[in-house]
């Protein structure tokens, strides 16, 4: 697979998520490693349960997935260090955009991961720590299409309902030119089957799906923004939403959060999953805190 970007610091939108149906389920799995002798960063975090850090799991890989009770992910090696710093065991819970913020809410939950993105109605009901990384448009294509100009040149091309970015899509190709899914496994049912002449999605899941195709060319359309897609225009941060008010849990999340972006520990784990730099944002993008309008 071939991946292209362009090596400077870009101004995107991530996913708000696949909206999946499901409810948050009952499945749960721990893990107890902390030390007798461990000394927290953090004293008294106030969690769900005493000593132990409750997260739910969205399954959107590379980023995060319960894995049948196994999560993987890059954010689940941020908790984990999250909870490593301050002596907390980990519960780990299968779940969904659409049920998130009502666990948090409800108290079922204590945070949740997978490229959840700071917006104003989330907002409403939820804290979120300091921000993990950004995300943006993914364009896979067998003509290496790198930018939405390049888009026009295409015939159909696909993306997920729901996407900030599909209405303005629509009118730059035109509503008969694209074609839009229910989930990331429709989209690339029809892209392999050659229905489609390119298949837009986060940019992260688009390396993830097609990582092992090699005609297929992989671009960041953000690290060349279009003002004709706003979705390209400014960049929303991903990061852990909380019950809100729980400073205790805010603040010893987010100090982890902040050294791990400082000591290049998050660039190292999108790296690993041959993410861009990029995604980490600029010290600027990352400190506006920008939400996405309701």
């Amino acid at each position: 697979m071939k991946l292209t970007t362009t090596r400077r610091a870009f101004a995107g939108i991530a996913i708000l998520g696949l909206g999946a149906s499901m409810a948050l389920t009952s499945c749960s799995k721990s893990e107890d490693t902390v030390a007798d002798d461990c000394k927290p960063a953090h004293e008294n975090v106030d969690t769900v349960k005493d000593g132990t850090l409750t997260v739910g799991a969205i399954d959107i890989l590379p980023f995060s997935s319960y894995n049948g009770g196994d999560p993987e992910g890059i954010d689940v090696d941020i908790v984990k260090q999250i909870a490593k710093d301050n002596c907390l065991n980990v519960s780990w819970k299968s779940s969904t955009y659409a049920d998130a913020i009502q666990s948090i809410d409800a108290s079922k939950i204590d945070m949740a991961i997978g490229v959840i993105n700071r917006t104003e109605e989330r907002e409403k009901k939820a804290d979120f720590t300091a921000s993990t990384y950004l995300d943006g448009m993914g364009i896979a294509s067998t003509k290496g299409y790198k930018t939405i100009k390049d888009l026009e040149k295409a015939g159909t091309v696909g993306t997920i309902d729901g996407y900030l970015w599909v209405d303005d899509l629509k009118k730059v190709l035109g509503a008969k030119n694209v074609k839009t899914y229910p989930s990331s496994v429709e989209l690339k049912s029809d892209y392999d089957a050659g229905r489609l002449d390119a298949a837009i999605d986060s940019y992260g899941t688009t390396v993830e799906l097609y990582s092992d195709v090699d005609d297929i060319t992989v671009s960041l359309a953000n690290a060349e923004p279009d003002d004709r897609i706003g979705a390209l225009v400014q960049s929303p941060q991903a990061a852990f939403p909380i019950k809100k008010g729980n400073d205790s849990l805010n603040e010893a999340a987010s100090d982890t959060i902040k050294e791990m972006r400082k000591n290049g520990e998050i660039e190292k784990l999108l790296a690993d999953k041959d993410l861009t730099k990029d995604l980490l944002g600029t010290d600027e993008e990352i400190e506006s805190a920008y939400s996405v309008p309701n």
